[in-house]
């Protein structure tokens, strides 16, 4: 082989090799009709937006529409499974589809985007199938109340006894939806729709120990995805008492790192919620420093994490050397939503000072230990 044409051959399997790793959701999308609602103008530019826990947006690309169609080809870096981004760029709203590697069919109307379908990728088809069970659902309520309209005449519909028909034949319907919702999922049980749907659609309908058994009925191939720890969390957030597992919140470092609970597992957890501004807090934190000293001869089985409810990066972290809790191996950590915060809410905080003593399993000893009394619990538990 000479070399020019060796050449030649490593360019292209050095080409193929980078396209193979890029992994890219090509978006292409038809409006039938390309004005918006408020402004009578055409739309010019559509945008994709992600969206954080925080249902804050971030533009991440954009495509130039032409007439009434555009493609947008978006790069999918650090791809962990699809997720939900959003299509911006109207004055009435978004349009909401799976992000994910293939070509995705979106079909939607300027005017009112919310109602766009997304077809062409494995998620967005599984999930207008998700929709056609409800859609099915409702055609068959309609279905048969048109037919005692037709039997008894529209002032029969509208009278007592009609409306007690009715509101029979919505509850029938409801309860059949959830039930063939359910089904659905469960049958795509290793697909992120599963707990995304089971999250918001089905949960609040649920008890606790029902939630649970939908929760263990996750593949496990879904464990560690964002929507599955989302639902998960969602779950253990409704029974949460002693001897219970917390939900496993995401908790961000000083220096940008991410934590959540389990990476503590093994090790007996003190939990501590507070805020540069909480005098109380202030009043506590010595009782914290205490334990801490009394307690580094096992810091292989015992740490403490220190979650903050500041929504300023800089009073978090002044506090810290302030209050003389810059020590090695105490754990702090924030999200900076204050009261906000996705952790907060999972754990039901409503006022701090608020502790949760946790034992290596991740398991929930006490709540709400405080000065001598925390100190004396956690050395018992540790055998000092």
């Amino acid at each position: 082989m000479s070399q020019k044409l060796l050449l030649a051959c490593l360019t292209c399997c050095c080409a193929a090799s980078t396209a193979f790793a890029q992994q890219v959701c090509t978006i292409e999308g038809t409006f039938s009709n390309n004005k918006m609602r408020y402004e009578e103008k055409p739309i010019e530019k559509v945008y994709l937006s992600r969206m954080d826990e925080m249902e804050n947006l971030t533009v991440v690309d954009s495509a130039q529409v032409s007439g009434n169609t555009f493609t947008l080809r978006h790069a999918l870096t650090d791809y962990n499974g699809p997720e939900i981004y959003l299509l911006t760029g109207f004055d009435n709203g978004s349009c909401a589809f799976f992000v994910e590697p293939g070509t995705v069919k979106l079909g939607l109307d300027a005017a009112f985007p919310s109602g766009g379908m997304a077809s062409g990728t494995k998620t967005n088809d599984l999930y207008m199938a998700y929709r056609a069970v409800g859609a099915e659902c409702t055609r068959m309520q309609l279905d048969s109340i048109n037919a005692f309209a037709e039997q008894r005449g529209a002032e029969w519909v509208d009278s007592n006894e009609g409306m007690e028909v009715r509101r029979r034949i919505g509850g029938e319907a409801k309860t059949r939806t959830h039930l063939d919702r359910l089904r659905f999922l469960l049958e795509h049980n290793d697909s992120p729709l599963a707990p995304l749907m089971m999250q918001k659609e089905l949960l609040y309908a649920l008890s606790a120990d029902e939630a649970n058994e939908l929760r263990q009925a996750i593949s496990p191939a879904l464990d560690g995805t964002p929507y599955n720890e989302a639902f998960s969390n969602a779950v253990l957030a409704k029974n949460i008492g002693i001897g219970s597992e917390l939900p496993n919140i995401a908790m961000p470092t000083t220096d940008g790192k991410r934590l959540t609970l389990k990476d503590f597992r093994g090790k007996y957890v003190l939990l501590d919620f507070w805020a540069s501004w909480c005098g109380p807090c202030r009043r506590e934190i010595p009782y914290v420093i205490k334990l801490y000293n009394e307690t580094r001869g096992v810091k292989d089985k015992f740490v403490i994490v220190s979650f903050s409810l500041d929504n300023k990066k800089k009073a978090w972290t002044d506090a810290i050397p302030t209050m003389g809790m810059n020590l090695p191996d105490w754990v702090h950590v924030s999200d900076l939503y204050g009261w906000n915060s996705p952790a907060a809410r999972d754990l039901g905080v409503s006022a701090i000072p608020k502790t949760f003593l946790l034992d290596p399993e991740g398991k929930l000893i006490a709540i709400d230990l405080r000065g001598d009394l925390m100190i004396q619990k956690v050395k018992e538990l540790l055998g000092k």
